[in-house]
């Protein structure tokens, strides 16, 4: 389920982000890419169309700003219980996760490198490479704690105590995605090792972030259903 919605959430991104606007501007979808091994290899879309500057800058800041609302509505959705059923919460989780880390990985790394779509808007003067960090850490932050908010309601939800260790272990395990992304990221870059073991050790934080905020989040009442 985490794989697919993670396509699904590049979907999202490609077409429904950044097609949306070059169909809305009049222009053409020629072609649509979708990686699984993101960020890895990147996904991506060709198209066509004459359009002025401002048009431009919303269909390049298309994926990032359409994913970052998605999440948002996402986990709006998970946080209040509107969706009852494991069958509809998992895939959405999973889609809100993707579509929160997707644009929350291209500023923040791009705030270092800039590459991919934030590369293209820091080019044109709409962001820098420190706007693009201050907001990828802006959205990362508030996601980071919505989702393992929501994540904690899940595993109570298969009857795993709020008050055990358990939790904290789960909850630290599911941030090791991050390092994991991270991973995949540098495997593409021609970074020297030492910036590679600095981004990897950052890569580590959610991880202490999350054994710490663990019993805040949920330990320290019960849900309500």
């Amino acid at each position: 389920m985490a794989l697919f919605m993670k396509v699904v959430g590049e979907f999202i991104h490609e077409f429904i982000g950044h097609g949306f606007f070059v169909l809305l501007f009049g222009g053409k979808i020629t072609k649509v890419y979708l990686s699984i091994l993101w960020p890895y290899e990147l996904s991506y879309i060709g198209w066509s169309g004459n359009f002025e500057r401002w048009q431009i800058i919303w269909i390049e800041g298309g994926g990032i700003f359409i994913c970052t609302i998605t999440s948002i509505i996402l986990q709006a959705l998970l946080l209040l219980n509107v969706a009852k059923k494991q069958r509809w919460i998992i895939p959405l989780f999973w889609l809100a996760f993707w579509t929160f880390i997707n644009p929350a990985g291209y500023l923040i790394l791009s705030g270092i490198s800039p590459f991919g779509d934030v590369a293209s808007l820091i080019a044109k003067g709409v962001l820098t490479k420190s706007s693009s960090m201050i907001l990828g850490i802006i959205i990362f932050s508030g996601s980071f704690v919505f989702i393992s908010k929501i994540l904690c309601n899940i595993l109570t939800d298969i009857n795993m105590p709020r008050e055990s260790m358990k939790m904290r272990f789960s909850l630290c395990l599911f941030w090791l995605l991050i390092p994991v992304i991270t991973f995949l990221y540098c495997l593409k870059t021609k970074y020297s090792l030492n910036y590679i073991g600095v981004l990897s050790m950052l890569s580590l934080l959610p991880l202490v972030a999350a054994f710490i905020i663990a019993p805040l989040l949920c330990f320290n009442y019960p849900r309500e259903k």
